[in-house]
């Protein structure tokens, strides 16, 4: 079963992007280490909807919690290289803090946008 879930901080604001209609949206979490110093960095990517709402309403410094399967992909770059990551793909990203500056129509902590 490939199945995880990460609780961290995103350690930027998120990008959206939509080749070919389809939103994409791409932001990295920062996940302390139990017991050391430190931390560990992971890409999550977020599809359709669940993408742009990760897009709106998430922004650098977060606290999300985000259930999903591990991805890698391998390419060649322009340059010829073999290249390769690792990153989340997000099936439910749950918002545990509240933004900044909150709207009426904001999500709460601990509620899932749709």
């Amino acid at each position: 079963m490939n199945q995880l879930t990460l609780i961290g901080r995103l350690t930027a604001d998120p990008e959206l992007t939509a080749p070919k209609g389809n939103p994409i949206c791409r932001y990295r979490l920062a996940i302390d280490r139990i017991g050391t110093d430190g931390a560990d960095f992971i890409t999550i990517v977020s599809f359709g909807t669940r993408g742009e709402n990760d897009a709106k309403w998430l922004s650098k410094g977060r606290l999300v919690a985000v259930a999903g399967r591990l991805n890698h992909n391998t390419w060649a770059d322009d340059e010829g290289n073999n290249r390769e990551r690792y990153e989340v793909i997000a099936n439910q990203v749950s918002y545990l803090d509240g933004p900044k500056t909150r709207t009426s129509d904001d999500p709460k902590p601990g509620e899932e946008a749709f």
